[in-house]
């Protein structure tokens, strides 16, 4: 069977589990859309407001479902995109974003022109951009291995967890290619037999020698698909386990080994003492980035011994072991310490977390502030929630007792305002087949960046519970220089609660809206959303000024 190229692809996005593609039209790229629109291949399109929100999506779509795909057109359109893929990148997410180009001949014939979208009369100009921030950046020039060369790129994109971009000019998006006639052989990367060898064996003779252990668990996790994994090897060792900002899992939360949620020196006394005074620390899934190394405040390893095992890399007290793949290296882990006994521990009564769940307490009617807000959160998020944030709802909601299953991830080590909220919207599209409860907890400075597509959630008729924290400005930066007022920090105030009307919903049908002000409000809300329906759009009112403890003390890490 015979289909066009751009059919070819979205057939192999089918495969990789997109269901949803998000995309925004342009000239140059409209024979693709055809495709996407007219042909069986299974995957819907989702329209976003604009390129950079559709590409966040992408990376939310990824996080839950494992891939993700943006379509826009030549270079307004792809150029829109990149702060997203950058974020992805950062994050390790594996999407493409695809983009239709003007035709070969036109490409590769010198001229004078300048053509509409197009830097000067530069058409390579952007796959040179992405080549900064992908794994692969490809122009398809020639039907007879457009297939090949579409089917490779995927493959790099889910070998390394990161994004890839497409180029397809205007007259190949139709060209007719075989179908295909087998899955696609993902071609992962295999380890070295003799690294993976060499580092089971250190890992274990550290391990077994060890009496005490701790684990801090990253967002790599996620992305392979290893959290029960992890948390075998939590049981196997007996060993005091915490999370990370950049993807913190509920399901480490609340292990009866967890100590909190680890961001080096900025943790609570409590969590850093657990996982740098044990005799060996092991750094699961974890990156060596700023946000979930408290600004590199981390002393992990300094006197003890310490293992960590990236996305494709073993090291173990600063000897590494190249090829060595998390997702194959841990299940030989958890393998070869069944022999092992148990390490010892003992989980003490302290605070492991700045807002935890037993500290619940009879709202009363005083103004609402950030310690006691999150103390509530705590308690509203049910088991598997599905929990997304942005910036100061990032920042915050990191340092709160979660229960199982529940995954927190936004803005991640990127921290690009509007990141969150605009990956929130892709993950709600992933949710169709999960039916968690969906929950947002933003920062206003970060959703008026991407806040349009509120539009996109009541359009597809999402259940969600959206909070956004309204401090009038950017209260993450203002806790950097507390108490010195700058203007730069001062956002003009929307009415929140009112957009979902503009945005195209109807009040008390597809859209609630509430204002909080005091405890009380917050949990009459929290009451009326144990089972949300339609978009609910919570304004809580907070003041400028106010800041949680944590906020401050790692805002001040960031001060450079």
């Amino acid at each position: 069977m015979k289909v066009t190229i751009s059919t070819y692809l979205l057939m192999r996005l089918k495969e990789l589990n997109v269901n949803h593609l998000f995309g925004i039209p342009g000239d140059y790229v409209l024979p693709f859309f055809d495709e996407l629109i007219d042909q069986p291949h299974g995957v819907q399109h989702v329209l976003t407001r604009n390129e950079l929100n559709g590409s966040y999506a992408a990376d939310g779509y990824s996080r839950e479902n494992g891939f993700g795909a943006m379509a826009v057109t030549f270079g307004v359109g792809s150029l829109s995109c990149t702060n997203a893929v950058a974020g992805a990148y950062a994050d390790d997410s594996p999407m493409i974003v695809i983009a239709g180009a003007p035709t070969v001949e036109v490409i590769n014939t010198p001229t004078e022109k300048l053509l509409h979208h197009v830097v000067g009369t530069d058409f390579d100009f952007n796959l040179r951009v992405f080549s900064n921030f992908t794994v692969g950046s490809k122009r398809l020039e020639k039907q007879s291995t457009a297939a090949y060369e579409i089917d490779n790129l995927l493959r790099k994109s889910i070998q390394a967890k990161k994004p890839v971009y497409l180029e397809i000019p205007y007259d190949i998006q139709t060209q007719l290619v075989d179908a295909p006639d087998h899955p696609l052989d993902s071609m992962l990367n295999q380890s070295s037999k003799t690294n993976m060898t060499k580092a089971l064996k250190d890992a274990y003779e550290i391990i077994s020698n060890s009496k005490t252990r701790s684990i801090v668990t990253g967002h790599l996790l996620k992305r392979e698909r290893m959290i029960d994994e992890g948390l075998t090897l939590v049981d196997r060792l007996n060993a005091c386990v915490s999370t990370t900002f950049v993807c913190k899992m509920g399901d480490f939360d609340a292990h009866p080994n967890s100590v909190g949620t680890f961001l080096g020196t900025t943790s609570q006394d409590y969590t850093v003492d657990m996982m740098t005074n044990a005799d060996v620390a092991i750094g699961l899934g974890m990156t060596y980035n700023e946000f979930d190394t408290g600004v590199f405040s981390s002393t992990m390893g300094n006197n003890q011994d310490v293992i960590w095992i990236r996305q494709n890399y073993v090291e173990i007290n600063g000897k590494r072991y190249d090829e060595v793949y998390l997702r194959e290296f841990l299940p030989k882990l958890n393998q070869i310490v069944m022999d092992i006994p148990k390490g010892e521990l003992e989980i003490a009564d302290k605070r492991k977390f700045v807002f935890e769940r037993k500290d619940k307490f009879v709202a009363t009617d005083a103004d609402i502030t950030i310690d006691r807000l999150f103390v509530q959160f705590a308690n509203y998020l049910k088991p598997n929630d599905m929990v997304y944030g942005d910036t100061g709802g990032h920042i915050n909601g990191s340092q709160a007792e979660f229960p199982a299953g529940t995954q927190f991830e936004g803005c991640g080590n990127w921290g690009s305002l509007g990141a969150g909220f605009g990956i929130y919207v892709g993950a709600n599209m992933a949710n169709e087949e999960k039916s968690a409860r969906s929950v947002c907890i933003s920062g206003e400075g970060a959703f008026t960046m991407t806040g349009q597509e509120l539009a996109t959630l009541i359009e597809h008729k999402k259940d969600l519970a959206l909070f956004v924290l309204d401090n009038a400005g950017y209260g993450a930066e203002r806790a950097i220089k507390p108490g010195k007022h700058r203007s730069y920090n001062d956002i003009a105030v929307w009415k929140y609660e009112k957009l979902g009307e503009a945005l195209g919903g109807t009040e008390g049908v597809d859209i609630h809206s509430y204002v909080v002000k005091t405890e009380a409000d917050m949990q009459k809300v929290f009451d009326q959303l144990e089972t949300p329906k339609g978009v609910n759009i919570v304004r809580i009112m907070l003041d400028p000024n106010d800041s949680a403890e944590f906020n401050i003390k790692f805002s001040g890490a960031l001060k450079h």
